[in-house]
């Protein structure tokens, strides 16, 4: 049997391990479950995963070899593992819970898989487990720290040694991101090689970015929500990760059928970076500490490497370009996808628990009392805030005026924003700094979104924390992001497991 590592194989190793019988789905499964159970309680405790369940994964596994052994595989990840977000549905079948990180929803199955879910067991994946996540996406408490829930804590990035810094703001550096946060841990800590997440606005990349990952969001409406805890029926997107793109591509072909081929050369590509002062970092996600501020400074110098890098290979570069800025996006002075989801999501809610086996809530305002009945492990210090949920039952707005800021957000984001620009430019995707805010911007769009590694905040104060870049690109611009990323592995090699781990 051929020997390979938890933290840095990719699916497509395993996946070719397992075509050459040089190792079973059995032993992939059992090589996961035994570092899971090194470091997502104990050791560095990372909080990655909320639900795992040994058996059902193993007799995943042993079904999947079974099958191989017949002749019988059913696509290219046959027999590879996944860990998806804690939003996607899962059965009683499966032996995971769907809880959105909320007390309310422990131990609740799904009445049925969503297709997703099914989609991926189809192609012959393993569902290995659930991942952490920000509770309700977010939407329960203003300040609720990314990677936070009241099911599993907090969780943890593994390139931080001591975890989260209490004196750092909900979003800060020390932090997974969110909210997505157990999706792209438990990839980077070797829990399994590929995860899904969802995002409403940066809620895949920014993750990725600090695990050192690469990731893709998939354009709005290409792959069915159906049966996914969500937010906003027009702004939700489903979104992948992995420590190579050729995992990006083979995943995200299993997701919508399309088969993405690798660019001919950099002579094909063509990037646009924007200005790294102007987009910089929202406020709640930056350091109190001027020790790491100064280090993200520092990394201005990589993000002229990556330009210089990409022309010398013969790669079109264009900078800077612009894009509008998140205020000229308002509507009615407002933010139009958290304005927008405050409105949806109690419907979008009810129809969520529509979809689980008996539910203890059916409602927001059920929810919230539920909470306040349960505060010692719903609302527990410092999370004793459920402020958003209450704000969501006061929204002011009405399906006319809905879809009147969503029609004018899409339309300045994308045809008169992100489309304006990489035609002005003759571009096909724009580039920014990892925790940057274009990723908001292709958000309102509906437009795919990536990320690629580019370094870590090294020296005094510096963390060791990842940091890449951000891709952007046209709808249906998957090809492009993909195509790129294949291309930039090139430049920065095979992924690198986090130091604390190794």
């Amino acid at each position: 049997m051929t020997e390979w590592n938890v933290l840095t194989a990719t699916a497509t190793q395993l996946s070719r391990f397992l075509q050459q019988v040089h190792t079973t789905s059995h032993d992939i499964v059992q090589a996961y479950l035994a570092q899971i159970d090194r470091h997502n309680r104990a050791g560095l405790q990372l909080h990655a995963l909320i639900a795992v369940d040994p058996t059902n994964a193993l007799a995943q596994a042993a079904d999947r070899d079974r099958e191989r052994s017949q002749g019988r595989v059913r696509g290219p990840l046959h027999g590879v593992p996944i860990i998806v977000k804690d939003t996607i549905i899962t059965s009683r079948a499966l032996g995971l819970p769907t809880t959105a990180g909320a007390v309310a929803f422990q131990d609740t199955y799904g009445r049925a898989n969503a297709p997703i879910i099914n989609s991926l067991l189809d192609q012959g994946m393993i569902i290995l487990g659930k991942a952490s996540m920000t509770e309700f996406c977010g939407l329960k408490a203003t300040c609720i720290t990314a990677g936070w829930s009241a099911v599993n804590g907090q969780t943890q990035s593994p390139y931080i040694a001591g975890g989260f810094r209490p004196d750092d703001l909900f979003i800060g550096r020390s932090g997974p991101g969110g909210s997505s946060s157990g999706s792209a841990v438990g990839v980077a800590a070797g829990f399994a090689p590929l995860a899904l997440g969802t995002e409403t606005s940066g809620s895949v990349c920014m993750p990725a970015n600090r695990a050192g990952l690469y990731s893709i969001t998939a354009t709005q409406g290409s792959v069915p929500l159906e049966g996914v805890f969500s937010l906003s029926r027009d702004f939700d997107k489903l979104g992948a990760m992995a420590r190579c793109p050729e995992d990006l591509a083979v995943l995200v072909q299993a997701l919508n059928g399309v088969d993405y081929q690798p660019s001919a050369g950099w002579k094909d590509v063509s990037v646009g970076f924007v200005d790294p002062l102007v987009w910089d970092a929202f406020a709640f996600q930056k350091s109190p500490d001027p020790d790491v501020e100064q280090q993200i400074v520092g990394y201005l110098s990589s993000y002229e490497w990556a330009q210089s890098q990409i022309a010398q290979r013969g790669g079109r570069v264009a900078y800077p370009v612009e894009l509008p800025t998140m205020e000229s996006l308002h509507y009615d002075g407002q933010s139009v996808n958290y304005s927008v989801a405050f409105y949806e999501f109690p419907k979008l809610f009810e129809t969520f628990c529509s979809m689980l086996e008996a539910p203890k809530v059916h409602s927001v305002s059920e929810l919230i009392e539920w909470n306040k009945d349960h505060a010692s492990v719903a609302l527990p210090p410092p999370h004793t805030d459920q402020n958003d949920l209450l704000e969501t039952l006061k929204s002011p707005m009405d399906e006319e005026k809905a879809a009147a800021a969503k029609a004018y957000a899409q339309r300045l984001a994308g045809v008169q924003g992100i489309d304006a620009t990489l035609a002005k430019h003759g571009v096909d995707i724009i580039i920014g700094p990892g925790d940057c805010a274009i990723c908001a911007v292709a958000a309102l769009a509906g437009y795919p979104t990536g990320m690629v590694p580019l370094g870590r905040l090294e020296g005094p104060g510096g963390l060791g924390q990842p940091q890449g870049l951000m891709l952007i690109s046209r709808a249906g611009g998957e090809q492009k992001l993909l195509q790129f990323m294949h291309l930039w592995k090139e430049i920065v090699g095979d992924w690198k497991a986090p130091p604390l781990l190794t």
